[in-house]
């Protein structure tokens, strides 16, 4: 599996476990103390129609119906972790979490971008993202205690994957896509002579995605497989502001300009095998469903619904 496959899995079940947590603040407060309404006549009114009203009883009655068995296990999952994380003297750092939210925004331009999604798609404050990821690393690493991984395996791990110890250029970059060589050519014959890239991107290109944007693709590793190699050898090797082309883009060709280089810091060499350690167990463990399974079995837990809940 790839950096790119891997971070993006990670990144799909983390946003199912934070649907989840969405699921649960919204059903947080059931079977709270009947708040009277206006006319004093029982549960509060909280939304009209045709002159029809819903009250907060039924509107928490519907959410609690639809998803409430989810979220009250989810709740048991969560208290099962917790308890076991302690019995195996399991915590987790700020700097644990902050490795987890960067793995999951390796997909977005910013950190701080990826929390905007986060807060506008799920609702989520940027402290329930951090405390979701938090949860994830617990049971991770409620999963890999025990699994034994040796020395040589992780040097062979690191020779077979160098970017763990020197982590690739990462470029802003943008492009104009042209149907012909000879267009590409002429694209870039002018913007040598002085035209607006982004004005050319939104008259030319024709890349839908990124024509109306200026042309801007957002943040490329070097080394990403989805990007012919060649080009972006050649971005990686630019100044900021600097232009390239034409190049072979599937049945398209390229004109490219690097908006700014990146140079991630190489991490500490301890610090970077033991991620590679926590690969590796992960590799070998059981799926993080099969321990929540465990975890319930092994803490006797009990769920008890109304029979209506579950129609």
């Amino acid at each position: 599996m790839t950096r790119q496959e891997s971070a993006l899995r990670k990144a799909v079940l983390i946003l199912a476990g934070l649907a989840l947590v969405l699921a649960a603040l919204l059903v947080w407060q059931w079977r709270k103390a009947e708040r009277a309404d206006d006319n004093g006549n029982g549960s509060k009114t909280v939304a009209k129609v045709a002159g029809q009203g819903i009250t907060e009883d039924q509107w928490q009655d519907e959410l609690r119906r639809k998803h409430g068995d989810e979220v009250l296990l989810g709740m048991v999952d969560r208290i099962a972790a917790e308890k076991e994380a302690e019995v195996l003297g399991i915590s987790v750092s700020e700097q644990d979490v902050d490795r987890e939210v960067e793995e999951a925004a390796s997909g977005y331009d910013s950190e701080e971008q990826y929390y905007a999604q986060m807060e506008s798609e799920l609702g989520l404050s940027k402290a329930e993202v951090r405390k979701e990821a938090k949860y994830r690393v617990m049971l991770e690493s409620i999963a890999i205690a025990g699994i034994k991984i040796g020395e040589d395996r992780i040097d062979e791990y690191l020779r077979e994957n160098p970017s763990k110890l020197h982590p690739p250029k990462k470029i802003e970059l943008s492009i104009i896509e042209l149907a012909s060589y000879g267009e590409a050519e002429r694209t870039l014959d002018r913007l040598e002579n002085g035209e607006d890239f982004a004005a050319l991107a939104e008259e030319l290109s024709t890349d839908e995605d990124t024509r109306h944007q200026g042309g801007r693709v957002g943040v490329v590793e070097e080394d990403d497989p989805f990007w012919p190699q060649e080009l972006l050898s050649a971005a990686a090797g630019l100044e900021a502001g600097d232009i390239a082309g034409p190049f072979q883009l599937d049945a398209n060709f390229a004109v490219i300009r690097t908006d700014k280089i990146i140079i991630p810091q190489a991490p500490d060499e301890q610090e970077a095998r033991k991620q590679v350690r926590r690969e590796l167990a992960l590799e070998q463990a059981p799926s993080l469903e099969r321990v929540k399974d465990d975890l319930r079995t092994k803490y006797e837990a009990s769920i008890s619904v109304d029979k209506g809940l579950q129609d």
